[in-house]
């Protein structure tokens, strides 16, 4: 219907939804590509949208504070007409919208019990926000007070996000990242820093929901990052992980934990020229403290499968990213999975192992966030096969970046050979990964697999198999004492029937 409009037709509507007060609902189904197929100005479009934008803040304020539904429809409306409006047309958000967002949080925090309502708010809040991200800046001077605010917002929605669907945190974040470009580099930085002492205090975690604040701000594009903040950034990173690895045993809240490895594996995966050598060992002690007794004791309740897999994935992305920090640090890593193979499994009961020392001793092997009788699921002891895989055959290098590595160091530059880093990667675990088969095998003297958990780490036990030669097993067993090697025989028999490619 709208396209067959004429010029005349789209004024005459205008003109009276603006004096009605409902031109919105116009003005939001009539983009600027439609008004050019009728032969309209788009300069025209802009000044109506500006009058229109004014008169909708004016008719919020007036709106009752209990028609959430109405308001809803008024504050998607207006961001419908920033998104439309030119940046120098758009201004500074009114503080009469602004004024919607303590009332709407004041509102979900006291009534929990109407669920409609609050999504109602939800989408309200996340409105207001976008509208306030595409708003114009402030003044210079105003510039620290206006990004201090939109942290601080971002942070609330942070935490309802988890109770209210109508919050989309992808979305909330991907905004955020737009809007930080434009600050400058000392409002950037003054900001980091203070949220690096804001969610890393000395003495407490108590500002989870600024964590993601953080995560959003180190994991902006990465040539940015490098030409202008690299350093401040190495510098804070760094700090960040100490912090971690001396006040582990203070986080008690799932949600926070689960906050800081989704901020480690981040950082990890989207700004990996941020981890130093340094970083590298500190983020590998904060996972062997983590997945054990010296872990952060976690009250509330909590998917264990889902805490169990973002480690999984931290570790993973330490062996396959980092791989040129892996020789001299095996040990870290082979101590990591010691710690993740206890998770897979429950203490025997007291007296159903072969010594009850032995089995009060290795209850305390496993991390402290999981209950005796807890155990992760198959789904899990997949995952921990596969941190085997990667560790056992690293990933080879293609022909073709193999030449592109070449043409790049120049002509005379040493050849690369797949065969020889291969196994220089080898020879540096073979020293290493004996003792985690001889973890495995105590494992099973003294604790319970479950039947799917034991198949699905079948794989990864022949996968270590196939990267120990014979100088290898026979350290392992040398380690381990008569009851332990009659499981390794049974365990490696299977191998050589099931688990060991033959020729023939």
């Amino acid at each position: 219907m709208l396209n067959a409009l004429n010029i005349n037709s789209y004024n005459a509507i205008l003109q009276s939804a603006e004096q009605l007060n409902i031109g919105y609902v116009i003005l939001f189904s009539m983009s600027s590509s439609i008004l050019a197929t009728i032969g309209g100005s788009t300069d025209a479009l802009q000044g109506r949208m500006v009058i229109m934008k004014e008169k909708m803040v004016k008719f919020i304020s007036k709106v009752d504070k209990g028609n959430f539904a109405l308001v809803r429809s008024m504050v998607s409306s207006l961001s419908e007409i920033y998104s439309v409006l030119d940046p120098k047309s758009r201004g500074t958000l009114s503080t009469t919208v602004l004024s919607r967002v303590s009332e709407e949080i004041a509102f979900i925090n006291s009534n929990r019990h109407d669920t409609a309502k609050i999504e109602i708010c939800g989408e309200i809040l996340q409105a207001i926000f976008e509208l306030l991200l595409l708003s114009s800046p402030p003044e210079a001077h105003d510039e620290l007070g206006y990004v201090q605010y939109v942290v601080s917002y971002l942070a609330a929605l942070q935490d309802l996000s988890p109770t209210i669907a109508s919050v989309d945190s992808k979305m909330i974040r991907k905004l955020f990242q737009q809007n930080a470009r434009s600050w400058s580099a000392d409002v950037y930085r003054e900001i980091v820093d203070e949220l690096v002492h804001i969610s890393f205090p000395a003495n407490n975690y108590c500002q989870r929901k600024y964590i993601e604040a953080l995560t959003c701000l180190i994991t902006l594009d990465e040539s940015r990052n490098r030409i202008a903040h690299y350093p401040f950034l190495v510098k804070n990173v760094s700090l960040i992980c100490c912090s971690l690895v001396l006040g582990l045993s203070k986080i008690t809240s799932p949600k926070l934990f689960l906050s800081i490895l989704h901020m480690l594996e981040s950082v990890l995966k989207e700004q990996p020229s941020l981890v130093s050598p340094f970083v590298y060992e500190q983020i590998c002690i904060f996972m062997i403290l983590s997945t054990s007794r010296s872990g952060p004791p976690l009250f509330d309740e909590y998917d264990i499968d889902d805490l169990y897999l973002r480690l999984c994935s931290i570790t993973s992305t330490l062996l396959l990213s980092f791989r040129k920090f892996l020789r001299g640090h095996h040990n870290l890593i082979i101590r990591i999975l010691q710690n993740l193979l206890y998770a897979l499994c429950v203490p025997r009961p007291f007296g159903a192992s072969r010594r009850i020392d032995k089995s009060i001793q290795n209850h305390w092997k496993r991390a402290i966030w999981l209950s005796r009788t807890s155990a992760c699921s198959a789904s899990c002891a997949l995952a921990y096969s596969r941190l085997i895989s990667n560790l056992c055959e690293p990933p080879t290098r293609s022909g073709k970046d193999s030449g592109k590595r070449i043409s790049e160091d120049g002509p005379e530059a040493p050849s690369f050979s797949l065969s020889s880093a291969a196994g220089a990667s080898r020879r540096a675990l073979s020293k290493h990964a004996p003792y985690l088969l001889v973890e495995y095998c105590y494992a099973n003297l003294n604790y319970n697999f479950d039947p799917e958990v034991r198949q699905a780490l079948t794989q990864g036990v022949y996968t270590l198999l196939d990267s120990l030669g014979q100088n290898e097993l026979k350290i392992t067993n040398a380690a381990l004492d008569m009851a332990a090697r009659a499981v390794f025989k049974s365990v490696y028999e299977d191998y050589l029937k099931f688990g060991k490619w033959h020729e023939s």
